[in-house]
C-alpha cells in the first residue's frame, strides 16, 4: 500500500469545516465590503489600521495620498511577503522545515535590533517633542524603510519553516534559507523592493498600498491556517498546496476577525483609525 494513502484520507476535511468555514469567509468579505469606507485605498486604510499606528509624520505619501501603513510597517509587511514568495515561489522550498544555521539567526537578530533600536529612538522624539531621539540621531524616513523591509525578511525567514513544520506531510529536514549567498540574494532583493517603494512615484501608489496590505493580510492568514489545523488535529497530514485550500480559507476567516477587533478597539479607545491622538 503507498505510505501516503494515510495521510491522504486524513487530510480530508469533515464538511463541517468545509461549509462553516466558506460561509464565515464570504460573510466576513461581504461585512468587510459592505462597513468600511467605499474605495480601495480607504479599504486598504481599515486593514491597516489593525497593525499600524499611521501616524501622517511618520508615513510616506504619494501623489498627496498618505500610503497605508507607516514608513517601517511599509518595509515590514512588503518586506515579509516578499521573503515567503522567494523561498516558496522561487526556491520552491515548501517542504523545508528548518531553521537556517545560527550564524545566520545572529545575523537576523541583528536586522531585528536594528529595527527595534531605530523605532524606540523615533519613539522618544515624540516623547521629548526634541528633534533627536535619546540614541542621538534624528529620525529618517528611509531608515524606518529599510530597517522595516530588514525586520519583515527576517519574519519571512522563521515564518516559512514554522508553516511548513505544522502544515505538510512531507517535509524534509532541510532549511528555508541554507547558505550565506542565498542570504545575500534574499537581502538584495529586499532592499531593491525598498528603493523601488522609496522613489514614492505616483504612478506606484495603487502598486504599493496593495502590495503592502497584502504583506499584512498574508501573515494573518498564514497565522490563521496553522492555527486552525493545530486546533482541529490535521497537523502535518497535507501533501501540497491544493490540499491546502481550507486551512487558508480558515486563515482569511482569522484576518477578518482579527482586523474587526484591532479596529472595534482602535475606534473606541482612540476614535480613530488615523494616527494615535496626542502624538505627531
Amino acid at each position: 500500500m503507498d505510505s501516503s494513502a494515510p495521510n491522504t484520507r486524513r487530510a480530508n476535511f469533515p464538511r463541517f469545516w468545509v461549509w462553516s468555514g466558506l460561509v464565515l469567509a464570504l460573510v466576513g468579505a461581504v461585512l468587510f465590503v459592505v462597513l468600511t469606507p467605499a474605495g480601495v485605498l480607504p479599504k486598504a486604510d481599515i486593514i491597516a489600521a489593525a497593525v499600524c499606528h499611521r501616524l501622517p509624520s511618520h508615513s510616506f505619501f504619494i501623489d498627496e495620498h498618505q500610503l497605508p501603513l507607516c514608513q517601517r510597517c511599509t518595509g515590514t509587511f512588503p518586506g515579509a511577503l516578499t521573503g515567503l514568495l522567494v523561498q516558496w515561489g522561487v526556491w520552491r522550498r515548501r517542504r523545508a522545515q528548518r531553521f537556517p544555521r545560527w550564524q545566520i539567526l545572529v545575523v537576523l537578530v541583528g536586522f531585528a535590533g536594528i529595527w527595534a533600536l531605530d523605532g524606540f529612538n523615533s519613539y522618544t522624539t515624540m516623547l521629548t517633542g526634541r528633534a533627536e531621539g535619546l540614541l542621538g540621531y534624528a529620525p529618517q524616513p528611509w531608515l524606518r524603510l529599510f530597517s522595516g523591509v530588514l525586520m519583515g525578511m527576517g519574519m519571512s525567514v522563521i515564518l516559512a519553516p514554522a508553516f511548513n513544520q505544522i502544515m505538510w506531510a512531507d517535509g524534509e529536514a532541510v532549511a528555508t534559507l541554507r547558505s550565506w549567498s542565498e542570504l545575500a540574494f534574499l537581502v538584495v532583493v529586499e532592499l531593491a523592493m525598498a528603493g523601488v517603494i522609496y522613489l514614492l512615484e505616483p504612478v506606484l501608489l495603487y502598486p504599493v498600498a496593495l502590495y503592502s496590505i497584502a504583506g499584512v493580510v498574508a501573515m494573518f492568514v498564514c497565522l490563521g491556517a496553522m492555527l486552525f489545523v493545530m486546533a482541529i488535529g490535521r497537523a502535518n497530514v497535507l501533501t501540497g498546496w491544493r490540499q491546502a485550500w481550507l486551512p487558508l480559507v480558515w486563515g482569511l476567516v482569522f484576518a477578518l476577525v482579527i482586523i474587526g477587533v484591532m479596529n472595534f478597539l482602535r475606534l473606541k479607545i482612540t476614535g480613530t483609525i488615523e494616527g494615535v491622538p496626542g502624538f505627531s
